[in-house]
């Protein structure tokens, strides 16, 4: 600690993000807690992140955790250093009254940049999409995909309807094998939302034509939203 603290970064972003994590060392093993990781990012010594802490915190409002994240800069001496924010868009970070990313700006006392994740700026652009085509979801689960989900085994895979268009599908097919092809290929859902776009657009991915069986359905997934929406299309006349 004394050696960062001597010799911080003169510009830094910090970022923080939350999770419920199962207590395996407290005093009762099993429960879960309110769990937030925070680290701050700069160069040129620490370009990768430093780690401040991981406190446990009483829920995960905007509040706790902008109170959490300013606890651990005061207790590092970073207060003067701290020029970006880096959080996903989840409502309890990016909030326009309440949220911790306007608390901890409010805190510092000036004007910093908001570097929210790109994943979850593509959430915002995908859900609006979906909203304005389908109508809005109430439910945590989306009624839509549990049905495909629960039908997907009944359903004829050999023949997916393709999209006939013609503008940049070609350029859009070239971009999706080379990296599909390259050395570190997209894992898992990218991976998966990569081959059914070729696959929609009537080519074959690198490693032909799998077929993965339908997941996550909960609201909060939005990659959920892309790789069921190309499956139904795909699919539709097959269901009901």
């Amino acid at each position: 600690m004394a050696a960062f603290s001597e010799d911080p970064p003169k510009y830094a972003a910090l970022h923080w993000d939350g999770k419920m994590l199962r207590d395996v060392l407290g005093s009762d093993p099993g429960t879960t807690s309110e769990t937030l990781a925070v680290l701050v990012s700069g160069p040129p010594a620490y370009p990768e992140g430093k780690l401040l802490g991981v406190p446990v915190i009483d829920s995960s409002t905007g509040t706790a955790q902008a109170e959490a994240s300013m606890d651990l800069l005061e207790a590092w001496g970073l207060t003067g250093v701290i020029t970006a924010l880096v959080f996903d868009t989840t409502a309890s970070n990016s909030g326009v009254h309440r949220g911790a990313a306007k608390l901890l700006e409010q805190q510092l006392d000036r004007k910093v940049f908001y570097l929210a994740c790109r994943h979850h700026i593509l959430e915002v652009l995908v859900g609006a999409v979906w909203e304005n085509l389908f109508g809005k979801v109430k439910s945590p689960e989306n009624p839509w995909f549990k049905h495909f989900k629960d039908v997907w085994t009944d359903l004829t895979t050999d023949n997916p309807t393709t999209l006939s268009i013609r503008q940049k599908k070609k350029e859009c097919k070239e971009i999706l094998q080379e990296i599909l092809r390259s050395e570190k290929p997209p894992r898992a859902d990218y991976r998966e939302m990569a081959e059914l776009t070729l696959i929609v657009l009537g080519d074959t991915p690198p490693r032909g034509i799998h077929w993965s069986r339908p997941g996550a359905i909960h609201q909060a997934r939005w990659m959920a939203r892309n790789l069921y929406s190309m499956k139904m299309f795909m699919f539709a006349e097959q269901l009901e």
